[in-house]
């Protein structure tokens, strides 16, 4: 089981591990944060800086309990920050309730501090010239053996105070006993599976797992009596959790001006003090470094409680015990035989420096090239983009964990689905469009039917009424009265049989004899039929004919009926005086011709546009309703399209839309036309006046 693991069910994806991680041991792969062990140090700040509480500490708490409740020997050694954290009660009603826990005795690890303080003080001094790093922080040691090899001989080779502990009670009580160590730091744990800490510790808590054990089991720690501390007094081990600890046990002068030693907190701090070191531009006898901001900022510890609280804390622990207890038996510790050396080993995580090219790569995929677009937010956990884009390449990061990219990511996802949506949209529109079409068209066929039935069922009775209507006429000679009566039916009879003979022209199958026409030209034949005529003496025509326009296959005398219906429709409606704009022009690259014809008249109301090219719809007092209908009928047989626009107040405009065809695009039509060789070919082609319907 790993010692730090991530919850995927209380991870939400915040990814502030990954960023505050000192050694980039985290990066997001396919949105999970994951560890990679070689690089982790368990200095814990993942934990620390969690909101989530998503990262969790193994550190065999349950075990522990079993010992516990199988009655065995067991000591616990608390560290010197427990007072900060473990404040509930006093310091000696904590000792009382874990002893109902059943621990056989409670120790301050601090007694390990004592000899491992001596023992620095013997080491740092016996050579004046050497230069050394403090090696009882467990995170500072194994970043050393990882990242600085070439450092790992500059460690002072003495065991931390937790060991030093272990050695004491394993000493004093039998190697059979076991003990147990409780502090603020993560990276104890792996301290004591290591071959220096598994002989003396056998197992390693934090402070919440103390806390859990005294819930679980009942126990109030204010409502107990205090007791003293068991084992061996402690004296300025205590103040090794506080920064600087080390150098003032070893008896630095704490002078701003002393160079001898350099005391510094933090992984920033410690991972640049020990390269400068490196780079020779630290030249000090003893650097005093740990990971943390001093032990009692360590990850396990309260984040309510402020840095200079808990030191206060720790401080007024600290002058109490040295009140009232007095270290008169420090001198047995002196006595006893303790081991307390050590030795590093390299463990070099470096890896071989990609190839400039594959770094240029990813900043280019990146979007970050140097030196314009680069941004070295660290945001991604990484002290620049270049850095970062080395860390992809190795396989140590992945270009995901750049919120930037990820930002330029999403925008242009967003982009691609609006981009879809608005063809979606147009799709949509279209298949609308062709399905209004549908239904005109199959609305129409079934009239043009019904047309064709009604229409010569009243044929034969009007003839015979208009008929017997003028033989009336002629025997009835001048009698005033009954002729002007007659005459009345005589007019009514030829408008019905008017009506009949749309009807037919409506309903009959028109043939379609497609050629190779000039839309200009037929719109310019069809202008000079209508223009001589009195309605329009007073209309102002003006044209704009695209001279580029290509030529198309159609049939130019149904063009022409098309054109004429609306031209002389936009007259009338502005009552034979206004301007008339007639327009021709290419669409879609030259493979559409739009034809647009817009009159100045009052308009067509809204409510009426969707029933303009419906059968019998008009708004005329002595129109049939057709025109229109006819020239919906005529554009679709080209495979065209005709729609209407208008405000009330500032005319209409009607638009013809017709496809650029050759004679295989005719062919090709579902009921292709085959009367092709007759055809009139482009501009002189003879057209053949047809009838208006109106």
């Amino acid at each position: 089981m790993d010692l730090l693991s991530i919850s995927e069910t209380k991870c939400r994806q915040c990814y502030r591990c990954v960023r505050e991680c000192p050694t980039n041991a985290l990066k997001i792969d396919h949105g999970k944060v994951k560890r990679i062990w070689s690089r982790c140090i368990l200095c814990g700040i993942c934990y620390q800086h969690c909101p989530h509480d998503a990262v969790s500490a193994q550190t065999g708490v349950k075990r522990v309990q079993e010992l516990l409740d199988a009655g065995e020997k067991v000591i616990v050694c608390l560290d010197p920050t427990f007072p900060a954290v473990m404040d509930k009660g006093t310091p000696g009603q904590l000792v009382t309730a874990l002893k109902k826990l059943g621990f056989h005795e409670v120790w301050e690890a601090a007694v390990g501090g004592d000899p491992v303080t001596r023992a620095y003080n013997a080491w740092i001094h016996k050579d004046k010239e050497a230069s050394w790093i403090s090696s009882f922080c467990p995170s500072l040691v194994y970043y050393v053996e990882k990242f600085v090899p070439q450092l790992k001989d500059a460690l002072v080779p003495i065991v931390s105070p937790m060991i030093a502990c272990g050695v004491i009670a394993k000493h004093l009580h039998g190697a059979g006993t076991k003990v147990i160590y409780v502090g603020p730091c993560i990276s104890r744990i792996w301290e004591r599976m290591s071959r220096y800490g598994k002989e003396y510790i056998d197992y390693v808590l934090i402070y919440h797992d103390l806390t859990y054990m005294l819930k679980a089991k009942g126990i109030e720690r204010e409502e107990q009596e205090p007791s003293d501390f068991d084992g061996p007094p402690s004296g300025l081990g205590r103040i090794l959790s506080f920064s600087g600890g080390m150098s003032k046990g070893v008896g630095f002068e704490q002078d701003l001006l002393n160079m001898d030693h350099v005391v510094e907190a933090g992984a920033d701090e410690a991972m640049r003090a020990l390269k400068q070191f490196q780079e020779g531009k630290i030249r000090s006898k003893f650097l005093d470094l740990l990971f943390c901001k001093g032990c009692i900022n360590g990850p396990a510890t309260d984040k309510n409680i402020s840095g200079p609280s808990r030191k206060q804390i720790v401080v007024d622990f600290i002058k109490a015990q040295q009140k009232k207890r007095p270290a008169n038996g420090a001198a047995d510790i002196r006595k006893l035989p303790l081991n307390l050396k050590r030795s590093f080993a390299a463990r070099d995580v470096a890896m071989p420096d990609p190839k400039e090219t594959e770094i240029q790569a990813i900043l280019i995929q990146l979007g970050k090239t140097y030196p314009d677009r680069n941004q070295d937010c660290g945001a991604c956990g990484y002290g620049s983009c270049r850095e970062k884009a080395k860390a992809v390449v190795q396989g140590l990061a992945e270009m995901e964990m750049c919120p930037h990219y990820l930002l330029e990511q999403l925008q242009g996802l967003y982009s691609s689905l609006e981009k879809s949506h608005l063809q979606l949209k147009s799709s949509h529109e279209e298949l609308e469009h062709a399905q209004r079409q549908l239904i005109q068209t199959e609305k129409m066929a079934s009239l043009g039917q019904l047309a064709a039935g009604v229409a010569h069922e009243l044929n034969n009775p009007i003839g015979t009424i208009m008929m017997f209507s003028r033989i009336l006429q002629e025997e009835l000679g001048d009698n005033e009265n009954w002729q002007n009566d007659i005459t009345l039916i005589v007019q009514e009879a030829d408008r019905a049989a008017k009506i009949v003979k749309d009807l037919l022209s409506f309903s009959k199958e028109t043939k379609v004899k497609p050629g190779l026409v000039n839309i200009n030209t037929v719109m310019k034949e069809a202008l000079a039929l209508l223009v001589k005529q009195s309605i329009f003496h007073n209309v102002e025509v003006r044209t704009e004919l695209d001279p580029k326009l290509p030529s198309t296959f159609a049939d130019p005398d149904l063009l022409k009926q098309v054109f004429l219906n609306i031209i002389l429709n936009g007259v009338q409606a502005m009552d034979g005086k206004g301007t008339l704009a007639i327009q021709s022009r290419k669409l879609d690259k030259g493979k559409k011709i739009e034809i647009r014809i817009q009159d100045t008249g009052k308009g067509i109301p809204e409510e009426n546009l969707p029933r303009l090219f419906d059968p019998f719809f008009t708004t005329k007092e002595k129109g049939t309703g057709l025109g229109l209908a006819l020239v919906y009928s005529l554009v679709s047989k080209h495979q065209g399209t005709v729609t209407a626009e208008s405000r009330l107040g500032h005319g209409a405009a009607f638009i013809i839309t017709l496809p650029v065809l050759g004679q295989k695009e005719w062919q090709k039509k579902d009921h292709p036309i085959t009367d092709l060789k007759n055809a009139p070919q482009g501009k002189e082609h003879d057209s053949h006046g047809k009838d208006l319907i109106g």
